[in-house]
């Protein structure tokens, strides 16, 4: 490299592993653009690009809307939307870094951190910490030849958790309601066999029990014991579907504490017993067969 010659845009393209793509999340490519001048867009993505001005300033414009952006402000390509960005500044210095993932859980993922189709920026949002996991990242993806897979899984999330880490503390625990009543029938499957009561839900979602009941039934049309029950017993089915999976073995991994506890509640959902459900099933795949 010359004296006079400046650094280039480079970006790198990540080759995941099978498991990598089955998680729900993994880094598709990540790059950067030292001495950014040219404009970008418009055009549309398929993926979740979270760029991040490291000096300098930006504008970012999608569907019909501008933004101008400095140093630790990021924006978020969203698939489908159509942007543009370009250096919004006379400082010769404009730097952004990128990366971009794939998954069915970015579109959730993102929503924690306050990014959304509708609103794809933030202010203030990333420090030095966000920055040392990108070159990181980088540095990984420039070596194509190695298995980096486990530790792109890693660096993909921590670059996510970088993204502005004293959210909370500015931005209180007080959530309105359609906060926790979206987050929360995803927090009961995570753990329906973990025998929660409605009393314990109400206090993850920091409401008192009897709002968390009205809330949550006028939302979802079903009272959260009885969605709880529906999540146990759709879950149980899969189990009881599974060639050599016993029904103790279903009880037990549904938290109940015997079999009978277990059969009753099951009966008294389907109208079957576990036994009955069993050879039903396997009578229906026999004469699929």
């Amino acid at each position: 490299m010359t004296v006079n010659q400046r650094p280039s845009r480079e970006e790198y393209f990540n080759n995941p592993a099978f498991f990598e793509t089955q998680l729900g999340l993994w880094i598709f490519k990540s790059g950067s653009h030292p001495f950014f001048t040219e404009k970008a867009g418009p055009r549309s993505v398929e993926f979740y690009s979270i760029h991040f001005v490291a000096y300098g300033k930006v504008r970012f414009e999608w569907d019909g809307r501008n933004v101008s952006l400095s140093a630790g402000d990021l924006f978020c390509l969203f698939p489908g939307s159509v942007y543009t960005y370009a250096k919004d500044c006379d400082q010769p210095s404009t730097m952004i870094t990128w990366t971009a993932f794939m998954g069915e859980l970015m579109p959730s993922i993102l929503k924690h951190v306050d990014l959304c189709p509708e609103q794809p920026y933030r202010r203030n949002a990333f420090g030095e910490s966000a920055l040392a996991v990108i070159k990181e990242i980088q540095g990984l993806l420039r070596q194509p030849q190695q298995d980096h897979s486990l530790q792109l899984m890693s660096l993909g999330f921590q670059l996510i958790h970088s993204i502005d880490p004293n959210r909370n503390q500015r931005h209180p625990a007080s959530s309105s309601a359609s906060d926790w009543l979206e987050s929360v029938p995803g927090y009961m499957k995570l753990y329906c066999t973990e025998n929660l009561s409605v009393e314990e839900l109400a206090a993850w979602a920091g409401v008192h029990r009897s709002h968390f009941t009205r809330a949550f039934t006028r939302r979802y049309g079903i009272s959260p014991s009885r969605y709880m029950q529906q999540l146990i017993m759709e879950k149980a089915t899969r189990l009881l579907s599974a060639e050599g999976t016993s029904i103790t073995h279903t009880a037990l991994s549904l938290g109940y504490s015997d079999l009978f506890t277990f059969s009753r509640a099951f009966t008294r959902y389907f109208g079957m017993t576990p036994s009955a459900f069993v050879k039903g099933h396997r009578s229906s795949s026999t004469a699929r067969e």
